[in-house]
């Protein structure tokens, strides 16, 4: 009898203790932080975390708009700076990688294994993520100024409010291709029989995409999100990161 009490006991106190936090992530994440997230919960018995993947514009906007989420992991450090310098944020951004810019196919009569292929006259249509709302569609927009491309591809753009919908656009075929970050199909094109190219393009062409995370105000007091946020800075979750190819910020 003393040791089912004993039990129930610590049963409610473990219940007691489990925390569930949100947390607003760039859609590029979509993959590897789902990988990160749930190595991390395998040793937090009871705590739970609900991620949502949207443009990191989006998702400032929510914040400022008082958003429950406890953690905001972006794809830019300009974003973060911005909760930050608007008191919306518990403590400073980190950085935690650096992302790869990419141009994609998922279409064998292209192959995009190398940028040239933007060049091609018979692609009609280029998906790219909506540079005011996504910041690999900044870099995206800073590259083809810097390859001296606007003048041939401007016309073929179509914008995705989000990397994941541009992605999903080249994905799906209604572009023949498209703009992403390389953690978004590394490892699909890495799978046998994939008919996904991809180039890794020159980031001396853009600005280094550095990508950082900041705990909000309604997370200041979460133990969960603050464990969270570190171990997606430590080595395990960094070794998670390289495989999807981040590069250390």
């Amino acid at each position: 009898m003393l040791l089912r009490v004993v039990l129930a006991c610590g049963l409610l106190v473990s219940s007691a203790l489990a925390e569930k936090i949100q947390v607003l992530a760039a859609a590029s994440l979509k993959f590897v932080l789902e990988d990160i997230k749930n190595e991390f919960l395998q040793t937090r018995e009871g705590d739970s975390i609900e991620i949502s993947y949207i443009s990191s514009g989006k998702a400032y906007a929510q914040i400022q708009n008082g958003s429950p989420a406890e953690l905001f992991i972006a794809a830019d450090t300009e974003y973060p700076q911005k909760v930050y310098k608007e008191k919306l944020g518990a403590d400073k951004p980190q950085n935690y990688v650096r992302g790869k810019l990419v141009v994609f196919s998922a279409n064998k009569d292209y192959d995009a294994s190398t940028p040239e292929v933007l060049k091609n006259p018979a692609i009609k249509h280029i998906a790219i993520p909506n540079a005011k709302l996504a910041p690999y569609g900044v870099a995206a927009e800073a590259y083809i100024k810097s390859a001296k491309l606007e003048k041939l591809l401007n016309p073929k753009l179509v914008l995705g409010e989000s990397i994941g919908q541009a992605t999903t656009y080249v994905l799906e075929g209604s572009a023949e291709v498209g703009f992403s970050a390389l953690s978004m199909v590394i490892k699909e094109a890495q799978k046998e029989g994939s008919a996904i190219t991809y180039a890794i393009i020159d980031e001396k062409l853009y600005k280094p995409i550095v990508q950082s995370l900041i705990i909000t105000k309604a997370g200041k007091d979460s133990k969960l999100a603050k464990d969270f946020a570190q171990y997606v800075l430590d080595s395990k979750a960094q070794e998670i990161f390289k495989s999807y190819g981040y590069d250390a910020p």
